[in-house]
């Protein structure tokens, strides 16, 4: 039987709060928040990816005081780490960073905002600015509870603010320290984060200077000299491996190959969430070449399988309708040839492009291939992509339900795995059961509602959908695998 941590569908905790010492608690959760507690009040650390999962940290915060949240504070302008602040804000505290990420959630987090949605994160409202700032360092009290907000240097990101906790020995880190699978070395869209000056491994070394017993990273794990020595590792790895291979005047292109293919064994076994060894060698290269244009990385290959132009023209010969497209991707994925089955779809849109089914063939398959990659960035190409192909299908036509029904099932699919509101979904869901279904659409329709109240934490709900889901059409493979989890 498949595990719940290997079905994509099965309920989810959405954070877990590891104690780290009496007064000061880790959030653990695809982004990391704080908390800390003082004789008069609470400080929280970071707000969380969107506003469901702030209301959890909220939650959560509340089992282990009931104290006033007196500050929040934002370690950097990351949007999964300031998403959340109008939740604390609405709670009393006074949001509190760096003049800095004050001024770069203004003018750097659209960009930033604009990346993540190509990865398929449906983020919402701009997040609620800080109240207070201050320039590089201030300090404030919860009361017999010192915390000295400092900018060490840049690492992650140029604003990079830490939290130093000294009467409990630890260190607030924000992404200056990631654990526990490979970090995210900057988003490749700007220079910033892992640059050949080497400046976030000094960042990191500022922050050792202290002698922390404990740093609560921005992801994964506690962090100790073990975690912090491997972070410096990869950094020091990449920075010098393509430093090298630039200086020998390689493309990316070919720099990508090369380097991919001559990765360590300690690199390759790291487990892949965010960041992954494509990313880091996309960061380097953009902080060493000229870039007349600064703003996204131009040449990103992507993570979507493809294959020669010649075995496409050899499979798809005397081919005369789109069906016959259809069939062929279809015994090209049953055969694992995924590249095949990608590149057959995408001819067959060129041929038929007036035709929806097309358009959402093509984007099923994107989602389902999608499923075998780690990296939620990553998996954010496959994404982009199928959600066009499903607009293509709307525009020919608005009320075509296989459409409607899989850019709804996406929508509450992403909700699901990042513990985000699934109303957005349930929209395009309703609009299809305003239209005449096959027995087939109804059962993706009941999985999705289903799916929605499994965020939302009403699993008789949730399970009574998958039921119908399955009654209606017992090969639809996700709702198997929802009312088994």
């Amino acid at each position: 039987m498949i595990s719940p941590r290997e079905n994509p569908f099965a309920p989810r905790v959405y954070g877990s709060l590891e104690k780290v010492t009496d007064r000061v608690y880790l959030f653990r959760n695809i982004v990391n928040s704080s908390i800390v507690i003082g004789d008069n009040g609470a400080a929280v650390i970071d707000t969380q990816v969107n506003q469901p999962m702030a209301r959890r940290l909220l939650q959560a915060v509340r089992t282990v005081t009931d104290k006033p949240i007196l500050y929040t504070i934002n370690t950097h302008y990351h949007w999964d780490h300031t998403n959340g602040n109008i939740i604390l804000h609405n709670e009393g505290a006074t949001i509190l960073s760096r003049a800095m990420t004050k001024e770069f959630i203004v003018n750097r987090a659209p960009r930033q905002k604009a990346f993540l949605q190509s990865r398929g994160f449906e983020l919402g409202d701009d997040p609620y600015l800080p109240d207070e700032t201050f320039s590089m360092e201030t300090e404030i009290d919860l009361g017999g509870q010192p915390l000295h907000l400092i900018h060490l240097g840049k690492a992650e990101t140029d604003d990079a603010t830490a939290v130093r906790i000294p009467r409990e020995g630890c260190i607030v880190s924000g992404d200056t320290i990631m654990t526990g699978s490979f970090p995210i070395f900057g988003q490749p869209v700007m220079n910033e984060g892992l640059t050949a000056n080497h400046d976030w491994i000094d960042t990191i070394r500022e922050l050792r200077y202290y002698g922390p017993k404990h740093v609560l990273p921005g992801h994964g794990p506690l962090a100790h000299d073990e975690e912090i020595d491997l972070l410096i590792q990869i950094e020091a790895y990449f920075l010098k491996e393509v430093e090298e291979r630039v200086e020998r005047g390689m493309k990316l292109p070919e720099l990508i190959a090369d380097l991919e293919s001559a990765l360590p064994g300690w690199i390759t076994q790291i487990a892949e969430v965010w960041g992954t060894p494509r990313y880091a060698i996309l960061r380097v290269y953009r902080g060493l070449i000229d870039d007349p244009e600064p703003g996204w990385q131009h040449l990103k290959p992507s993570a979507i399988p493809t294959t020669e132009k010649t075995a496409v023209e050899a499979r798809t010969v005397g081919l005369e309708n789109y069906d016959g497209y259809r069939q062929a991707s279809e015994e090209a994925e049953e055969g694992g040839d995924i590249g095949l089955a990608v590149e057959m779809l995408r001819e067959s849109v060129q041929r038929y492009p007036d035709k929806p089914a097309a358009w959402v063939e093509l984007a099923e398959l994107l989602y389902r291939s999608s499923r075998s990659i780690s990296s939620i960035l990553e998996k954010g190409d496959f994404f982009t992509e199928a959600k066009t192909a499903i607009r293509k299908a709307l525009d020919l036509d608005p009320t075509y339900a296989p459409a409607l029904l899989l850019i709804g099932q996406s929508l509450i699919t992403t909700a699901h795995r990042n513990g985000d509101d699934p109303t957005p979904g349930l929209r395009f869901i309703r609009r299809a059961l305003d239209l005449n279904l096959t027995d087939a659409q109804h059962a993706q329709a009941n999985f999705c509602i289903g799916l929605s109240h499994r965020t939302n934490g009403d699993e008789t709900q949730a399970k009574a959908f998958f039921a119908k889901a399955v009654a209606a059409d017992a090969k639809f493979m996700p709702a198997q695998l929802a009312n088994i989890a």
